[in-house]
Order: C-alpha cells, then structure tokens, then sequence
C-alpha cells in the first residue's frame, strides 16, 4: 500500500471516530437536535403552565368580580401564587399531561361560575362553610334556574380556546412508570408542603388580607378569591372575645338570677341555670315559614296584594306581633333556625358562617333543651331531607326527641311539587294529640321555597302584583305561595280554636326571596350598595306573631302577657319573647336576653338598633350616649354567646 493510500486511510479511519464520538457529523447531530428538542417542549409546557395559571385566576374572577382591573398588585401575586401551587399539585397528579392542565383550568372557571351564581342566589361568594354544606346546596338548588350572561359566555369561549391551543400546540408527553411514581411524590410534596404553610402563616397578617364578615362579596372583589378563601378558612374555628372567662360569664348574669358555675360540671350541665319540670303550660307550636314576606312594605307596594292581609288579621288579636330582623337571605334558612332556637345572633358571627354544619351544638341552651326541661315533649318538622344542613345530628343535638322529616310524610299534599304547610300543621296537631304531656313542635315548612319561576301554579292560586314598579312573573308566583300559606295559616288558627287545647303558635319567615336585591332595586331607585343600612335592612326583615288559641287565653289568661304590637325585634329574642308571651318560666339567659333587648331592640348580621330606632353598623363610631351604652351592652352579650356555644369546650 502506498503512502497515499494509507494517508486515505488513517483519515477516513479518523473521521469515522469522530462521527461515532459526536463530532461533526450526521450521526452525532442526532442526540444534540432530540436534547434540544426535550428542552424546547419542556419551555413550552411550562409556558402553558405559567398560561394556565393566570388564566385560571381570570376564569375565576371574571364572571362576577367588576373589579378585578382595580386590584392591587399587592394582592394578584399572592392569588396568582395560591393558584400556581393548586396547578402545579394538578399539574403533577395528571403526570404532567395537557389535560390536567386543561382540568385545572376547568376547575376555577366552574368556581367562578359557581361564585356568580350563589352570589345571584344568595349575595355573597362561596366561603369555606358552604363546602360542608354541599349535599343542602344540591338538593334545594333544583329550584333555581340557571342561566348565561355574556361575561360567561366569554368565558366558557377563552376556556375553549385554551383547550384547543393545548391540543394544537403543546407538545404530549409520554409517561412511564417511574414518572408516574416521582410525580405523584412530588405532588404529595408539595401539598404537604402547601398545608405546612398555611398552619404556620397568618394570611391575615402577612398578606395583610381582611374579610370583611359583613361585606364578604366586597373583600373577594377587593382582595382575589382564593386569598380571601383561605383567610376565612383560617378563621373558621371562633376565637374567644375579648374579656372572656367563666368569671366574667358569671358576673354578667348573677343579676339575673343565674347559678355561679364554680365547677366543670356546673359548666358542662346545660340545664345547671334553667327551670325544673314538669310544668303546667299551653303547647306551643313554633312555625318558621319558608320565605315568608311582606313585600308591601316595599315603597309603592302598599295597599296591594304583596299584603300578607289574613296575617294582619291574626298580628291585631295576637300576644306580640311585628317584624323581625333576620340575619339570612334568599337562602340560609338554617342560620335563623339558630337565632330562634339559641337565642344567639348572627351578628356576633359574622357572614359566611352557618353554625349547623361548622360546630359540635351538643349542649347548647337552646329552646329544645328549655322545653325539654319544663317535661315537655320536643319535635321537629321538615318535609325535606333530614341531612340538609345536618339537622338530622343537629336536632338530636340540641335535644329533640322526634324528628319528622320527608320520609315520614309520603302521600302528604304538595304545592309546585312541595309538601304544603297545612301538612305539616296537621302533623304538628298529630304530635300534639299522641302526646300526654304539653308539646312543643318546632315547624320548619318548605312550600315556599324558591325558585319562582316554575310554571306549577294552579290558576285558581294565582296572584298578579298590578304596580307601575313591579311586573314580573317571579313575583307573582312568589306571592301565590303567600296566599296559599295564609290559607293554610287560617286552618290552622281555626282548628287550634275548636280544640280543647290550651296552644301558643309563634309564627314567623326565615328571611326574604333572592330577588330582594333586584326588588329594593326598583321600588327605591338606586342601589343597594349606595342605601343607608336602615334602608339595607329592608330586605332582612319578615313579619312575626305569637298568638294564644280560646282555650289557652280562658285557661292561662292570667299568665299570657300581651307585648306592644308592633314594635321590630330580631330573632335572637324571638325565644325569650315566646317565653315571656306564653307566662312560661325564664331561665337567667332568658331574663339577660330581655334586659338587652330594652337596650338593643335588634341586632343581625349587619348591625344593631338603639332604642330610639336607628339603626348602625357594627364599625360605626359611637357619637351619642345610647350609641356608646347598646356597644358596650353588645361585649357582653359576645361573651355570653360564646359562653352558649363554646364554654363548655
């Protein structure tokens, strides 16, 4: 071989080495273009994450938050943040995948949406109580109609559109066996990492987040969603007041005849302040009725027949009688179940909180326990399912011995495919005649449940509300169901007079139908928000009664006392009233809840009344003697509500 040749050789030798070592050839281009390749789809993946997120804090502010354009940057990140943490938890479950990208998104679109419904249905964002409460939010939300805005449309249509830029453009990714163990570590990782976190820091502190209990919506707008989620979230377990403690519960109500409570016993005994039974007394039938309303009360309504006029008929002849301002509406119909029954207010809560399903209620003073102590036999009515709002454990709780709810009432009459209240009038007359003792039924009925856009009443039933600022079929429909209750409510009075059976009835509605926003809209020309919290409070009251049939005023007479007609109360006071009405005995709490009462006539959700009528929120600096004596009277009465509710534990 010549020298030429070998020289040939030696280099072709040469180049082969170094295209097998990666040099410049076309083999070793391969490995480099794939590396690439990986690097590029991973960017692109992750460019459809950071998409996601962002997107995701959009769909979940937009279908009903006005103005997401004016929050704060201080409070976006924080959101965004939050958010990239449930995405990436998402993310990773799915194995990295398009389409867990795409549920994530999902995920707060239907969050948003469900935001702007219950804020439609009910006024406020969803809070962390309602996710304890979904079994309720279903089987009642049959009743309400859904429907698209554009805003939603938009939204459903970016949403789309994101799906479709997924599919089209980020890259799949193959999953194998180890990945899916090292993704799934890592989510749980991170979530561990996430609740860690959210243990040891104070949103409200370091995020400098406040929910404003009375205006959630506002703080939701104001703050993002999911911030002002997770600092409620924070704040579910409630926190003693200040100047808390057994002596001080002690010295509060020692004037009123209470027992000091020296020893741990004393404080777990709920029946260690009450009355000794049996006694002697009239039944008494206790009716929360669904929805019911006086919306002529509304300006121009007057005179028309949005009047409740057979109520007004028995409100003349009864032992108390008026309004009573409420802490619900449009839905939440437990929270006044808990006012009446405790004795408790709301507004010592705060928004966003329903008792029944956030807190153990065992041995709660409470009107149930009351009558129980007095020998009475106690049930409860409510043609729904027993699990809505745990009454099922609730009422057992609070120390009913009977529960009688839609199973026990098959065949029972119904009006637009609701059992009716005459129904459960006669089950309560049921319970008042199987019972050798005197009675007390406490009635939470359902036949005026929205929606009112069902179609289902009869024509014999309807109602047209005939008003130059009202015409609308949800309203008419809305006060047919009132004029079937009054039917109802006339039978009752006049088979509890034929009967031999000394009987109370304490009638009332649990709150307003939804459409009060849009309703107080149109008969006072501006805004709800723009409204004075005495016009504010418009919507937050339904009428009261409490009444006594022939045979209890010609037995009892003497002990049934009439109260001012008339005068506005809250249902925290409603029991107390009862007691004092009807000439039944009063514990100390009772006595303490009429001696506030003298000084704060009303108090809900929103604020307080003073004695001479004015209403005030709860932030509002005091600016007259009365004004100042009614809040300190209400630091008291948080230390005395929390002593109810919580002292025990």
């Amino acid at each position: 071989m010549t020298e030429s040749q070998k020289a040939v050789q030696v280099d072709g030798a040469g180049a082969a080495t170094r295209n097998r070592c990666g040099g410049t050839g076309r083999a070793a281009d391969v490995p480099a273009r794939s590396r690439r390749g990986d690097i590029a789809r991973t960017l692109v993946r992750l460019a459809f994450f950071a998409v996601a997120v962002a997107l995701g804090f959009i769909l979940l502010e937009v279908p009903w938050n006005d103005g997401l354009p004016a929050m704060e940057a201080k409070y976006v990140m924080p959101n965004l943040a939050v958010l990239a943490l449930g995405g990436a938890i998402t993310f990773l479950i799915g194995q990295r995948t398009r389409a867990s990208l795409a549920v994530f998104v999902g995920l707060c679109l239907l969050s948003g949406m469900a935001n702007f419904f219950l804020i439609e249905f009910k006024g406020q964002p969803i809070v962390p109580a309602d996710l304890f409460a979904l079994s309720t939010a279903a089987s009642v939300s049959s009743g309400y109609s859904l429907f698209l805005t554009p805003r939603l449309v938009a939204c459903l249509a970016a949403f789309a559109a994101f799906c479709a830029a997924l599919a089209l453009w980020c890259p799949k990714r193959p999953v194998t066996g180890p990945d899916v163990m090292v993704n799934c570590l890592c989510a749980v990782l991170l979530a561990t990492a996430g609740v860690m976190q959210f243990d040891r820091v104070s949103i409200k502190k370091e995020c400098a987040v406040k929910v404003d209990v009375w205006d959630v919506r506002g703080s939701y707008a104001t703050q993002g969603t999911a911030l002002c989620f997770l600092s409620r979230a924070q704040e579910l377990v409630p926190k003693p007041p200040a100047g808390y403690s057994a002596e001080a519960v002690t010295d509060i109500l020692e004037p009123f005849g209470a027992r000091p409570a020296d020893t741990a016993a004393d404080r777990e005994d709920p029946a260690s302040n009450s009355v000794a039974g049996p006694h002697d007394g009239p039944n008494v039938i206790a009716i929360m009725n669904e929805t019911f309303s006086d919306l002529s009360s509304y300006p121009g309504l007057a005179g028309t027949v949005a009047e409740p006029s057979f109520f007004r008929e028995v409100a003349a002849d009864a032992l108390a009688a008026g309004d009573v301002y409420v802490s619900a509406m449009g839905g939440g119909t437990c929270n006044s179940e808990f006012e009446f029954l405790t004795g408790a207010s709301m507004g010592n809560m705060g928004g966003g909180v329903y008792p029944y399903v956030l807190y153990d209620l065992e041995g709660t003073e409470n009107l149930a326990s009351y009558f129980r102590s007095l020998g009475y036999g106690t049930h409860a009515i409510h043609p729904a399912e027993a699990s809505n709002w745990r009454r099922d454990r609730i009422y057992e709780q609070l120390g009913f011995d009977e529960f009688d709810d839609i199973t026990t009432m098959e065949g029972a009459d119904t009006f637009r495919d609701l059992v009716t209240d005459r129904a459960t009038y006669a089950r309560a007359l049921e319970k008042i005649d199987e019972g050798e003792a005197p009675q007390f039924v406490f009635d939470v009925t359902i036949q005026n449940h929205g929606g009112y856009d069902t179609g289902l009443v009869p024509e014999a039933d309807a109602v047209h509300l005939e008003s130059d600022a009202v015409n609308d079929a949800e309203v008419d429909e809305f006060l047919a169901c009132i004029k079937r209750s009054e039917a109802d409510l006339r039978w009752l009075i006049g088979e509890l007079n034929a009967r031999n059976e000394p009987t109370v009835v304490v009638f009332f509605g649990d709150h307003q139908p939804g459409f009060a926003d849009w309703l107080f809209e149109r008969t006072y020309g501006h805004s709800v928000d723009d409204a004075p919290l005495a016009e504010v409070q418009q919507r937050w009251r339904t009428p009261y009664l409490i009444w006594a049939n022939e045979s209890a005023r010609q037995q009892y007479g003497s002990r049934l006392t009439s109260i001012a007609n008339g005068d506005a109360t809250s249902l925290n006071y409603l029991g107390s009233l009862l007691a004092e009405a009807a000439g039944l005995p009063e514990t100390p709490r009772m006595r303490y809840m009429e001696a506030l009462r003298d000084k704060v006539p009303a108090v809900n959700l929103n604020g307080f009344m003073t004695p001479d009528g004015t209403w005030h929120w709860f932030k509002e600096k005091a600016a007259t003697d009365e004004h100042k004596q009614a809040k300190r009277i209400l630091k008291q009465y948080r230390i005395i509500q929390y002593d109810q509710l919580f002292g025990r534990q």
